[in-house]
């Protein structure tokens, strides 16, 4: 995190004090946003800043960068500008609300007002950025206010605000500078006052653009002509600086025109490299003068080490740079940065200076580093730095490319990268960038279900290690854990994933040993160990709060703590786990985590909410072609719509995956079990329920069988058949590690039958039964009556449309393309529209929809 992205601009000598423009601000602390809207250079960041220095409230400063346009990154910086806890973040799609929920929730109770300036925010174009500032600002705590400033509109719904009176705004007319303030400006600037024809004229010629009387201003102090050329500005384009900089140049000596075009790709100033740059050794006292002359230099930090030239300036000096020089200048700040173990800022000029060398040896020497520190994203972007033909050149860099991108979700683009690397490493690679490989093959391996193979390239890359506290020998044994339990080995998937634990904290690596952390504890969960796998995650935990990789863990904690009934601090570590994995760039932790809080909110009764996750965890699973994990979300939705009484939702849910391979997941097969029960055939459910409670048994998996032998003894007494055999081993299996949710999510069927096995475990059941009465009654989504045909669920706008396009005969592919989603939205969307519509296909639910008027 760049601190200096969360200061205020400090004061800068000569500025005009623009009182009519701070009387204008002064009803910030009057309305949710304010809104600051005008092309680069009118002096926005300036006038706010200046505003704000003499605020009596709090403050918040955030200055945004076109990297900031990823929600992770965003609202990490977001709240740490606002001086909140990093347990406030939330993830990705389904986290973004969450997280401005949680904001918002934080601050609801000032007592003082604070003003959050976000700087550049025309920079910000991903959607779910843009959503979490519509909810915040439509959610606004009354003593938060929000000041937007940038080039243009964000995307946001202002017409619905300036309806509402939420948003005040200044724009371009009111920026411009009148003739007095341009007097004044130009005085500064000048050191004397000008004839009023002349300051006229200069105000006429830059329309008010505060940059453009700047340029002018410095032209006329240092001897330009003040009645050159006319500069033509172009409306809705950048203003035209060529002729305003070159007078500015001009006046200059060759001396320091010649530091200003070396120095101007850099992206911060500081002497020691800019001496490096230009070769010379008096770079401390150029920058000083540039200073004194206001000559677009913006201090850094109060000290005065680091500086930056006006982006506008800077880039018309860069169009004065000759590309030989150019990339003399660049190679001789990737050695400066080199030097001082700054690999970022290394590979930047490095590239742009054709060092290659210097580029993939910075990749290579801080790789491992990157990744035992989860900085994944960040390890990524170098390697998208470098030409693709470098990277397809040098195998190691492929493997770490492609195992990065199958993280990070985008399975097909990785394999083509393990491809190219086992295409280009031979037996006599280094033993570690082989064990990469083969390691990062074994997780492909298991994304396609070849659990067998998978252990085969996780042993092989074991072997390849030895001894070496690598972080892949960690993540090796990580990968081999999971394949052992997918091919039934649970007790020695636990030893390897214990023994993946210890390599990874013997060896330094938190990712590792948190990632392995966060695969022992489920497994640990369905022995029958959930006591035992809170700790697990508690200690893991330890000394690695808010930051990206704590994910790994945070979001199987959050699992655990939901079945205790933990439930707000479950939600706390879920929401925060998915945060932490949107930030670090992986997956699969996030759709477990997605699913969880579905359940939760539809736990507490927000079931429009729970939905939303699950409909977010479908679009990642869909994205990441993740399959196995996408199963496990559909089978998610079909227990949530039974659970809400939409059963032909859920069986339609199911039905989507009944046509894959036979599940061999006890979830999906509960999931199944209990729609059964409910459409009143229980008797067929009590076949697969004996199979997996026999597999269960025989794996010693006794949390498994706490839920199994709960939705067997609802099917029996279904049947009408004794059930409190199965449910007393239930309640004794639960008991002493307190497995509750297994129980309170069945809803008050089960309350009668509890109070038969109460003398199995009086004080756990006597606590089951108090949770299950205080349990809140399901709110369904909004209702809307038809006059003569009943009630009916009020459909989305989106489901609208999709019921529209297949009313036309659409195709499930057809309707995707026309709408821009994904094939699993939807259908994701047709199960709610078959729920809603109590429809079985497409037909039905197009003939309800017409009899509903609805079409």
């Amino acid at each position: 995190m760049v601190a200096t992205k969360l200061l205020v601009p400090p004061a800068r000598a000569g500025t005009v004090v623009r009182s009519r423009l701070l009387r204008l601000l002064d009803a910030v602390p009057s309305r949710p946003l304010t809104l600051v809207t005008a092309p680069a250079g009118f002096g926005k960041t300036t006038l706010v800043s200046t505003w704000l220095r003499e605020f009596e409230g709090h403050s918040a400063w955030l200055a945004l960068d076109s990297d900031d346009d990823v929600p992770g990154r965003f609202l990490d910086y977001l709240v740490t500008a606002l001086g909140g806890s990093h347990t406030l973040l939330e993830a990705g799609s389904a986290a973004a609300p969450a997280v401005m929920t949680a904001l918002v929730n934080d601050r609801a109770a000032d007592s003082e007002d604070t003003v959050l300036v976000l700087d550049d925010v025309h920079l910000l174009h991903d959607q779910e950025i843009l959503d979490a500032l519509t909810f915040l600002v439509e959610h606004c705590p009354p003593r938060l206010h929000l000041v937007l400033l940038g080039r243009t509109d964000p995307d946001l719904p202002l017409a619905r605000w300036r309806g509402r009176g939420l948003v005040g705004e200044i724009g371009a007319a009111q920026l411009r500078f009148s003739q007095a303030e341009a007097a004044e400006m130009l005085y500064a600037l000048t050191g004397r006052e000008l004839p009023v024809p002349t300051v006229e004229a200069l105000t006429s010629r830059a329309e008010g653009w505060a940059a453009a009387l700047q340029l002018l201003g410095i032209g006329l102090r240092d001897g330009s002509a003040a009645d050159g050329p006319a500069v033509r500005l172009r409306s809705g384009d950048r203003y035209v600086l060529d002729y305003l900089a070159e007078e500015v140049l001009r006046g200059q000596t060759d001396y320091v025109r010649d530091f200003l075009v070396r120095t101007s790709l850099l992206e911060s100033l500081t002497p020691s490299l800019c001496d490096a740059v230009t070769g010379r050794p008096d770079s401390a006292s150029v920058i000083r003068s540039l200073e004194r002359a206001n000559l677009f230099l913006t201090a850094l930090d109060d000290s005065g080490r680091w500086y930056r030239y006006h982006g506008l300036f800077a880039d018309f000096l860069r169009t004065e740079l000759d590309p030989e020089t150019a990339a003399k200048c660049h190679r001789r700040a990737a050695h400066w940065y080199a030097a001082r173990d700054m690999p970022a800022e290394t590979i930047r000029h490095a590239v742009a200076g054709g060092e290659v060398d210097l580029a993939v040896a910075a990749v290579r020497a801080h790789a491992e580093e990157q990744v035992r520190r989860g900085e994944l994203a960040t390890l990524l972007s170098w390697l998208n730095r470098l030409d693709e033909h470098v990277v397809r050149a040098h195998a190691d860099l492929a493997g770490f490319k492609g195992w990065l991108l199958y993280l990070a979700g985008r399975v097909d683009e990785a394999e083509t990268y393990a491809a190219l690397a086992d295409a280009g490493m031979g037996p006599d690679a280094p033993a570690e960038d082989l064990a990469m490989l083969r390691t990062f093959q074994a997780y492909l391996a298991l994304t396609h279900g070849r659990s067998v193979r998978a252990a085969e390239l996780a042993t092989a890359a074991l072997t390849l290690l030895g001894g070496s506290t690598s972080f892949f020998r960690a993540a090796a044994l990580g990968v081999l854990g999971q394949a052992r339990r997918l091919t039934g080995d649970r007790r020695g998937a636990i030893e390897v994933l214990r023994e993946a634990v210890r390599v990874g904290e013997r060896g330094g690596n938190p990712l590792s040993t948190l990632e392995a952390t966060g695969y022992l504890a489920p497994l640990l969960y369905v022995q029958g160990r959930l006591r035992e796998a809170v700790l697990l995650c508690r200690d893991g935990l330890r000394g690695h709060e808010n930051t990206p990789i704590a994910g790994l863990a945070e979001v199987p904690l959050g699992t655990l703590l939901y079945e205790r009934d933990e439930l707000d601090t479950a939600r706390t570590h879920l929401t925060d786990g998915i945060a932490h994995c949107e930030q670090l760039g992986t997956t699969s932790y996030s759709l477990l985590g997605l699913r969880t809080l579905a359940r939760l909110h539809h736990a507490q009764g927000r079931v429009d909410e729970g939905f939303s996750a699950l409909l977010t965890a479908r679009r990642q699973a869909d994205a990441a072609e993740d399959y196995r994990r996408a199963r496990l979300v559909v089978a998610t939705i079909a227990e949530l719509h039974a659970r809400s009484g939409n059963l032909a939702a859920a069986e339609q849910s199911l039905r989507e995956i009944s046509g894959d391979q036979p599940s061999s997941s006890d979830y999906e097969q509960l999931a199944r079990a209990r729609l059964l029960i409910a459409t009143g055939t229980p008797q067929r459910a009590l076949e697969p329920l004996a199979f997996i409670e026999e597999r269960a048994t025989r794996e010693g998996r006794d949390g498994s069988l706490v839920a199994i032998l709960v939705v067997t003894a609802l099917a029996r007494h279904a049947l009408g058949e004794p059930c409190t055999t199965p449910l007393a081993r239930a309640v004794e299996l639960a008991a002493p590690d307190g497995y509750r949710r297994t129980f309170v999510d069945e809803g008050p069927v089960l309350v009668g039958l509890m109070k038969d096995v109460r003398a199995t475990a009086p004080e756990f059941v006597t606590d089951l039964l108090t949770r299950m009465r205080a349990a809140p009654k399901q709110q369904r989504p909004a209702l809307r009556t038809v006059e003569g045909i009943g009630v009916v669920e009020t459909l989305t706008e989106t489901q609208r449309r999709i019921l529209g396009l297949i009313a036309t005969g659409m195709s499930n592919q057809q309707v995707a393309d026309k709408l821009f989603i994904t094939v699993g939205t939807t259908k994701w969307h047709l199960n709610q529209i078959f729920g809603r519509l109590q429809a079985r296909n497409r037909t039905e639910a197009v003939a309800r929809a017409r009899e509903l008027s609805l079409l």
